[in-house]
C-alpha cells in the first residue's frame, strides 16, 4: 500500500504546522498538558507499544477522506508505534456510517446488494492509504515497517477488518485485501456471518463454518493476525483448535469482574494464553470505571494467563465513554505508570504495552527473528 523507495510525506515543518492548526481547531482532541515519564519513554526504547484495536478519527464511519493528523499525533503523544485500524465491516447490514457523497446510511438492519459489502470495506481501506500518501502514517505492512517507522518517530498503521462479512463468503476477496493491505482479521463482529456466531446478545449456539475453517487456514498461510473479539465459545474454540498460530481477543472485559457478553472467562483466557495468544483488555467507560480498575482486569489476565499474554485495544472512536484517566485524549500513558505504581517491572509494563502484540504478529507474519 506504500510507494517502495519513495518519501511521499509532505516537509516537517509543513506537517507541524498543519497537525498544529488542526489540534487547535479540533475541540474534541484535547491535548495532554504535562511530559511524559521519563521511565515511560525509557521503557518504549526496549518495546513496541500497540493499539490491538481502535477506529481513529471514526474513518470507518465518518465521511473523511483519511485518519486525521491530529488523531495521528493523539498516538504519538503516547508513544504509540502501532495502531490496527478497524473496519466494521458488517456496517454494510446495519447502517451509521456516511458515504462518500455525504448521504448518512442509518442504523437498521437491511440486506446490501451482492458486492456492496467488499465494496465499502475495500472504501475503506482506501482511506487508510490515503492516510499514509498524506504522509500523517506509515503502513504497517511487516513488523520491520514498525521498527523503522518508530526511528523516524512515525505511528504505523496496520489495516484491519472487524467482521469477516465483507469477504462475503468468497475466499477471493480475502486474496484482494490482503494484496490491498489487509494484516489483521476479526472474523465476527454484531452479526453472525459466513463465517461463525457472534458474542453478543442475543447468544447464538454454534462454531466455525466450513467458509469459516477455510479462512482461518488460509490467513494462517498468508500470515494474517486472526482476532477472536465478538465470537462465541464455540467459534472461539474451533479456531483455537484449527489455528496453527497464536491468535487474539482484541478488546474486552474479564468475567471474573463482569457479566458482560463482551467479556472473557477464565478458561477462555487460558486457552488463548496456551495457543500463545494474548487478551487486550479495553477502556470502555460504560463498563470500567478507571484506569486503575482497567488494570485490575489486565492483572486478572495475567493472573490466569500469564504476562506474555495480556494487551490493549482501546477501541478509541468506537466507544461513546472512556475510563477515567484514559479519556478522550487516549492518555495510553496513564495505563503505564498504573502497572509501574503496583510494583510491575520496566520489561513486564513493556510486554503490556504492545510488546506481546508486536511478537505475536512476528510468529503469526514469519518474521519472529526481527527486532
Amino acid at each position: 500500500m506504500t510507494a517502495r523507495g519513495v518519501d511521499m510525506r509532505p516537509p516537517k515543518a509543513a506537517l507541524l504546522l498543519l497537525v498544529v492548526t488542526v489540534l487547535t481547531a479540533c475541540e474534541s482532541t484535547p491535548t495532554l498538558e504535562t511530559d511524559p515519564d521519563p521511565r515511560i519513554v525509557a521503557i518504549h526504547e526496549h518495546a513496541v507499544f500497540a493499539d490491538m484495536h481502535a477506529h481513529p478519527s471514526r474513518f470507518h464511519r465518518e465521511n473523511i477522506e483519511s485518519i486525521t493528523a491530529a488523531e495521528i499525533e493523539v498516538y504519538r503523544r503516547s508513544t504509540i508505534d502501532l495502531v490496527v485500524a478497524n473496519i466494521s465491516s458488517d456496517m454494510a447490514f446495519d447502517g451509521a456510517y456516511v458515504n462518500r457523497d455525504g448521504t448518512e446510511v442509518k442504523e437498521g438492519e437491511y440486506k446490501p446488494a451482492p458486492g456492496e459489502a467488499y465494496a465499502l470495506s475495500a472504501d475503506r481501506l482506501a482511506r487508510l492509504q490515503k492516510t499514509f500518501e498524506l504522509g500523517y502514517a506509515v503502513h504497517a505492512d511487516t513488523p520491520a515497517d514498525v521498527l523503522a517507522a518508530r526511528k523516524n518517530n512515525d505511528v504505523a498503521i496496520m489495516p484491519a477488518l472487524e467482521g469477516a462479512d465483507a469477504l462475503e463468503g468468497n475466499i477471493e476477496n480475502l486474496y484482494k485485501m490482503h494484496d490491498d493491505g489487509l494484516r489483521l482479521l476479526q472474523l465476527i463482529h454484531f452479526r453472525n456471518n459466513e463465517l461463525g456466531h457472534t458474542q453478543t446478545w442475543p447468544y447464538s449456539p454454534g462454531g466455525l463454518t466450513e467458509f469459516g475453517r477455510e479462512v482461518v487456514r488460509e490467513a494462517n498461510r498468508l500470515g494474517i493476525v486472526i482476532d477472536m473479539a465478538h465470537a462465541n465459545n464455540e467459534t472461539m474454540m474451533d479456531v483455537l483448535e484449527l489455528s496453527r498460530h497464536p491468535v487474539i481477543f482484541s478488546h474486552g472485559g474479564v468475567r471474573e469482574f463482569t457479566d458482560h457478553d463482551r467479556a472473557v472467562t477464565d478458561e477462555q483466557i487460558r486457552a488463548i494464553a496456551e495457543n500463545g495468544g494474548a487478551v487486550g483488555i479495553w477502556p470502555h467507560g460504560r463498563h470500567i470505571s478507571t484506569v486503575a480498575e482497567m488494570v485490575d482486569y489486565i492483572e486478572h489476565v495475567i493472573k490466569i494467563g500469564g504476562i506474555d499474554h495480556v494487551g490493549i485495544g482501546s477501541d478509541l472512536r468506537g466507544i461513546s465513554r472512556y475510563v477515567i484517566g484514559f479519556d478522550e485524549e487516549a492518555n495510553f500513558h496513564a495505563i503505564a505508570e498504573e502497572l509501574l505504581r503496583r510494583g510491575y517491572s520496566d520489561s513486564d509494563v513493556g510486554k503490556v504495552m504492545g510488546g506481546n502484540f508486536f511478537r505475536i504478529w512476528q510468529t503469526v507474519s514469519g518474521s519472529g527473528n526481527q527486532g
